[in-house]
């Protein structure tokens, strides 16, 4: 009886202090941003993909946005391109990254003066990436498997059956009690039981089945009796000449946008407009897509901000021309932004996937002045120039940025279901030609490979890659002759220690490809230096995932295809989650450590150690669901301090950071989906610089269902940092609802989100959408944030959508 009174007063306590903050609360991110308005992401599932969208507040400043993102166990991010469209941001980060307690997170702004902001602020430096709690998948869905019809599938109501397997399900399963349901109407007693495999024909009950969307259920029941799991699946039966032309004729789908958009900064009134338009069409096994989004905010002095692309796919071809983010092995090309063409074929034994087009496009400079050769400073902006054209061989200029194409090929053996072996070439080059006004060209190239295998039904999965990279800072001139090679890397005044003939060996083998000459590295390839490679090894057994990983990257190891990539690394990480208690406990250990100083180009090697544990509680019952976390950060080199000028190269501290989450979903007579999270992190320096840090963090939020009709939000965020004494401290909140009128052909929104302390702001956000059709929609959207004592700024804007 105590325990169940403990148990009790911790629910009534937990709901009371839910429901106290839900008048503080918000659904989407309430970090503080000067680039950012909002950030949503959408629900973390394992092993599923994670959609992340963003409101750029100034788009016609923005250059790129990029992300950057890890899994809980892991240290080092992947940062891919996000697609800009107006002022949305959008990305869709893996399924294989999606991995329980959490996804982390940041994103990168880059503005057009090359000021770079992150969301949250001040990361590396005092800011802490976005977690996403991660939800458990149940692993008893792989235990039942529908395996006719398949999702989403059109069959013939005249051949139309059932098949489901129970061959992985748990001993503790009675499949003899497993329940059929089609249409919310048991047909059970209509099966066939044949040992694990339920069978259904329509052809033995024609009236059991009607034409149109079909919904199946299938339930089933342990030795007990009582519910062990169910599974559902949807499908289309029709007649068999529907079904034929179906597959014989050609279907599509079309949505248009228009947008007016108004932005007035610092009494700077500027208007855009775009028009967006998406068509996908299906012919048989063939699909086709079309995308194209046009703006205002086109300049030619910008990167590109429109965006197009269309598309063919089957079962063996995917092509894409225009705008697309192909992805290669994650150390050569990962979501990055080309404008060309793209593709594969996919035969199975073998596959190739190509890409190739302009990754970055031209933007000339601007001569500022000119100088004679004694008069010219030293500093990257002062070029050469034209004396017959200038007067002066030497000229001062606001850089520019030269066109840079990209190559990528791979082709592959396997079709990666059970083993892949893969082999990569990568080749970009900036055009020395296209700008006049610019800095230093370059040069990249790499090649490498892959290999992948999974065994027992995917319980052992082993990955790896390695790649190496020859990378040119400077490929104005061209190559170097042989005679010229003679010259620069021998006699008195050689800086470079190198000999010539290692020079011209490396000609005569890349040179076909490659610019070779007095910038090009490496030139002596057995020191590794821009060797790229990293191996791992999964194991999924005993209700254990255990995964181990090493890596190596050089400090000259360079792809233009993944330009955030860290080099000058080595090391490993290992990993294991285990689940208890029929996966509703889950418990994660994560230990790496790394090094630095691989070629020992540094003053001192560095030495990263990172420990990670959480564990989580799903119980899916009446319960909250619960996450703590705790991770340890070491960092420390070898430097040998001679005397206080030498203290800042010493490195010594430990950073040691807790994590809470709650979240619960109320259910009265009306519906609360509510969360409570903290962060606490302490940052000890043992060096005589002495730069502790702390920082605390908390979030509380409730999402409201008053009725079909009504919603609302509420949202409290309280953030604390303390750097060597430098306190900054904000809190954010927000509250905002939605509803809906006229039959839900009016849906009104709006939210208010203020924030106090060291950063100010208020916003306002008001939007409304209207169905005047059934396939036309008009969105109006009024934003307004004040800056206290600086400015009031505004974006409003009307758009227009039409759905074919």
């Amino acid at each position: 009886m105590d325990k169940f009174i403990a148990f009790f007063n911790f629910r009534v306590y937990f709901t009371i202090a839910i429901i106290l903050c839900s008048y503080s609360a918000y659904q989407v991110n309430a970090q503080i941003s000067t680039a950012l308005s909002s950030v949503s992401v959408g629900e973390a599932i394992e092993g599923k993909e994670l959609s992340v969208s963003a409101q750029l507040l100034h788009p016609n400043i923005t250059s790129n946005v990029s992300i950057a993102f890890r899994s809980f166990t892991e240290s080092e991010f992947t940062v891919s391109d996000m697609e800009i469209i107006g002022n949305r941001v959008l990305f869709t980060i893996p399924a294989s990254v999606v991995k329980l307690p959490v996804v982390v997170y940041y994103i990168i702004v880059e503005l057009n003066d090359g000021t770079v902001e992150t969301y949250p602020l001040g990361i590396p430096e005092t800011g802490v990436p976005e977690e996403v709690t991660v939800k458990a998948a149940d692993e008893k869905d792989k235990e039942i498997l529908i395996l006719n019809p398949t999702r989403g599938e059109i069959v013939p109501i005249e051949d139309f059956f059932i098949s489901v397997s129970l061959i992985k399900a748990s001993d503790n399963v009675n499949s003899s009690a497993t329940k059929i349901i089609l249409n919310n109407t048991d047909i059970t007693d209509k099966c066939l039981f044949a040992g694990d495999l339920i069978l259904f024909y329509s052809s033995n009950f024609p009236d059991a089945v009607s034409l149109g969307a079909q919904n199946l259920r299938v339930e089933v029941y342990d030795s007990s009796g009582a519910l062990y799991h169910s599974v559902a699946s949807s499908f289309n039966a029709e007649t068999r000449a529907e079904v034929q032309r179906i597959a014989t004729e050609f279907s599509y789908r079309g949505n248009f946008q228009a947008e007016s958009r108004n932005e007035n900064f610092n009494n700077n009134s500027v208007w855009y407009n775009n028009f967006t338009a998406d068509f996908a069409g299906n012919y048989g096994e063939w699909r086709f897509g079309g995308y194209t989004y046009f703006t205002s905010e086109e300049d030619k002095k910008l990167q590109p901000q429109h965006r197009f692309s269309g598309s063919i796919e089957s079962s063996w071809l995917n092509l894409k021309v225009g705008d697309s983010y192909p992805r290669f092995p994650e150390l050569v090309m990962n979501g990055k932004r080309v404008r060309g063409i793209s593709g594969g074929i996919e035969l199975g034994i073998f596959n190739v996937h190509a890409a190739f087009g302009e990754v970055r496009r031209s933007v000339e400079g601007a001569l500022l002045e000119t100088y004679s050769s004694d008069e010219a400073e030293l500093g990257s902006n002062f070029i050469d120039i034209d004396s017959a054209k200038y007067g002066n061989p030497i000229g001062r200029a606001d850089l520019g940025t030269y066109s840079r194409d990209i190559f990528a090929v791979r082709p592959s053996f396997g079709s990666g279901e059970a083993f892949q072996w893969g082999l990569t070439y990568l080749h970009s080059k900036d055009d020395v030609g296209s700008i006049e006004f610019g800095g230093r060209p370059q040069e990249n190239a790499l090649a490498g490979t892959d290999l992948s295998f999974n065994l027992d039904n995917r319980n052992i999965v082993f990955r790896s890659q390695a790649f190496f990279s020859l990378f040119n800072s400077d490929i104005s001139e061209g190559s170097l002759t042989d005679e010229e090679i003679d010259k620069v890397f021998s006699g008195e005044d050689n800086f470079i220690n190198v000999s010539p003939n290692q020079v011209k060996r490396l000609k005569n083998i890349f040179g076909d490809f490659m610019t070779v000459n007095q910038f090009v590295g490496p030139i002596n390839p057995g020191e590794l230096s821009s060797l790229a490679a990293e191996a791992s090894l999964e194991l999924n057994y005993f209700n254990n995932r255990l995964r181990a990983k090493y890596l190596y990257r050089g400090n000259d190891y360079e792809s233009f295809g993944q330009e955030f990539i860290r080099n000058d690394i080595k090391g490993f990480n290992i990993s294991d989650r285990v689940r208890l208690l029929r996966n509703k406990l889950f418990l994660t250990l994560g230990y790496e450590r790394l090094e630095d100083n691989l070629q020992e180009t540094k003053i001192a090697t560095t030495t990263f150690q990172r420990l990670n544990t959480s564990v989580s509680f799903f119980p899916r019952i009446d319960f909250p669901n619960i996450t703590i976390g705790y991770s340890q950060f070491k960092n420390e080199n070898d430097f040998a301090v001679a005397d206080t000028s030498d203290i800042a190269n010493l490195i010594d501290n430990l950073t040691n950071r807790f994590t809470a989450r709650f979240s619960y979903d109320i259910k009265a007579s009306v519906k609360h989906g509510t969360s409570l999270n903290f962060m606490t992190s302490e940052r000890d320096d043992k060096t005589p610089v002495d730069a502790d840090a702390s920082t605390f963090s908390t979030s509380l939020s409730v999402n409201s269902f008053w009725t079909s009709k009504l919603s609302s939000f509420v949202s409290l965020v309280y953030f604390s940092n303390d750097i060597a004494g430098v306190e900054y401290k904000y809190i954010t909140i927000s509250a905002g609802g939605r509803y809906k009128l006229l039959d839900n052909k009016l849906v009104l929104n709006a939210s208010i989100t203020p924030s106090f302390g060291d950063f100010k702001r208020q916003a306002l956000d008001i939007w409304a959408n209207y169905d005047l059709m059934e396939n036309l929609l008009f969105t109006i959207q009024v934003r307004v944030y004040r800056i206290p004592d600086e400015s009031t700024n505004s974006v409003s804007g009307v758009t227009v959508s039409y759905r074919l």
